[in-house]
């Protein structure tokens, strides 16, 4: 379809330091994304014979990361400039082209030999090449010499493609949307916060945050929620000062309107936009597959295929409900999507500041949601929900731990100081932490920080914005 001249350009503009040694200027002078060194050490490990695998939601970074890992190639001169190869295989010339096909005329165009030299090769966005997993494995069995390295945007493709012929031969990685603390990172903010410690009786010492002034420190948590999730809305002052465009056409409209439509051969792009917006505005409700249905006007068959590819383009996660005994239910009806950035819905409708917004409470649940991550890092939380008696109670995240089976740790999202004045209020939870032998029930706050007694059970308050921080930064209570 294209004529070699043609792909021999294409590869060489997408490969600026075969000229002059540099990747392109955008990407000087930004800050990587945090997770740089852990993919990096991936990327350069000597005698590891497996393919990397790159999974993260559209526009979280993942072309940014592999382009600061050849910058710090080059820098550290690994190989030479024109033994490092970059080739996305969404842009039309790659298309129709086996990926040993590719490999083949770009070895050519750069003058080096696939067989013998140690060689570098990212393709970005492979699930676009027919049958990549088995040419993947394929190409890291023949050229031990080369590294490949693999990203793309829709997980059950490529962890399919990974577990079905890639077995012992591909290594997965997630790149999450930005956590509250990178996000402070790009900023260049993380001045504003210190190390203190919280005393326990429970737990012990809990590392919290230490900062001169929580009010500028939730306006930035704030600015975080409505803008923060995506890099280029934190370092393009041109993409920032129109979020609505960038997301609604380089998310919402690739994702909705063209990835998933092709890889799951959607009949109506229309039901599956609506059904997302639906999702999106009510980021952080109990759902149930009867008001999703009554909400979208879908069938419920509809309904659990959309929200399988939605999930599968990392745009929502879906938690699980479990009872005050932390049982799943055989016959679950009930469970929380979050959105897994909330730059989305604020981008999609309008961005949340106001204290009196009905929204915000959801909102800020989901900007802690989406510190957990994605893929793999989040599956173990749930959110409990139980009557006991006639009263009603909950917890908004509860972590199940892999190996008992049984809750770990649990918190409590408030965007309040009430419960902190007034424990009783969370009375119903603490019957749930004694149920399950938990001594310790962390609770945020807008901006109050102690610890309470309520019972037996150790309330820890910390501000939203300072726990969110921690989350993204370290983790916590792991």
């Amino acid at each position: 379809m294209f004529s070699r001249e043609m792909f021999a350009n294409r590869v060489k503009l997408d490969n600026p330091w075969w000229e002059d040694g540099q990747v392109a200027m955008e990407f000087h002078g930004t800050r990587p994304r945090l997770f740089l060194d852990e993919f990096y050490r991936y990327v350069n490990i000597e005698g590891l014979r497996r393919a990397i695998v790159l999974m993260g939601p559209r526009r979280v970074g993942k072309t940014w990361l592999i382009q600061h890992a050849i910058d710090r190639l080059l820098a550290e001169g690994v190989v030479p400039a024109s033994h490092i190869f970059f080739l996305p295989i969404d842009v039309p010339v790659y298309h129709g082209c086996d990926l040993e096909e590719i490999l083949h005329e770009t070895c050519q165009i750069s003058e080096v030999n696939c067989r013998k030299d140690r060689l570098f090769v990212f393709f970005d966005e492979i699930q676009y090449a027919k049958g990549w997993e088995t040419s993947l494995k394929t190409l890291s069995d023949s050229y031990p010499n080369i590294r490949f390295v693999a990203s793309g945007s829709a997980a059950s493709v490529l962890v399919r493609g990974t577990m079905e012929s890639g077995a012992g031969r591909f290594t997965n990685l997630n790149l999450s949307p930005l956590s509250f603390g990178e996000y402070v990172y790009l900023c260049r903010k993380e001045s504003e916060f210190g190390t203190a410690t919280l005393e326990t009786a429970s737990v012990g010492r809990v590392e919290v945050p230490q900062v001169d002034s929580l009010e500028r420190v939730n306006a930035l948590f704030l600015d975080y929620i409505n803008f923060g999730g995506y890099p280029e809305l934190v370092l393009n002052d041109v993409v920032r000062g129109n979020p609505r465009q960038f997301i609604q056409r380089d998310i919402v409209d690739k994702v909705l309107l063209r990835d998933l439509p092709s890889l799951y051969h959607v009949d109506d792009v229309r039901d599956l936009e609506a059904f997302f917006s639906y999702l999106a505005f009510h980021s952080g409700m109990v759902q149930s597959y009867e008001t999703l249905s009554q909400g979208s006007g879908l069938s419920k068959h509809t309904i659990l295929n959309f929200l399988r590819y939605l999930e599968d383009a990392f745009l929502v996660v879906k938690h699980n409900r479990i009872d005050i005994n932390s049982l799943t239910l055989r016959r679950a009806t009930q469970f929380k999507i979050y959105l897994t950035n909330t730059s989305l819905r604020a981008s999609m409708f309008q961005p949340v500041f106001k204290a009196d917004d009905p929204y915000l409470g959801y909102v800020v649940e989901t900007a802690i949601a989406a510190q957990f991550g994605i893929g793999d890092e989040m599956r173990g939380w749930r959110y409990a929900n139980w009557k006991n008696g006639k009263t009603q109670g909950e917890i908004d995240f509860v972590r199940i731990a892999s190996g008992t089976q049984r809750p770990d740790a649990a918190f409590e999202v408030k965007w309040s100081d009430g419960p902190f004045d007034h424990p009783a209020e969370l009375r119903e939870a603490t019957s749930f932490m004694k149920r399950n032998g938990l001594k310790t029930l962390f609770v945020t706050s807008r901006t109050q920080q102690g610890v309470r007694l309520l019972g037996e059970v150790e309330l820890v308050f910390i501000p939203t914005a300072l726990f969110a921080y921690q989350l993204g930064i370290k983790g916590f209570m792991k």
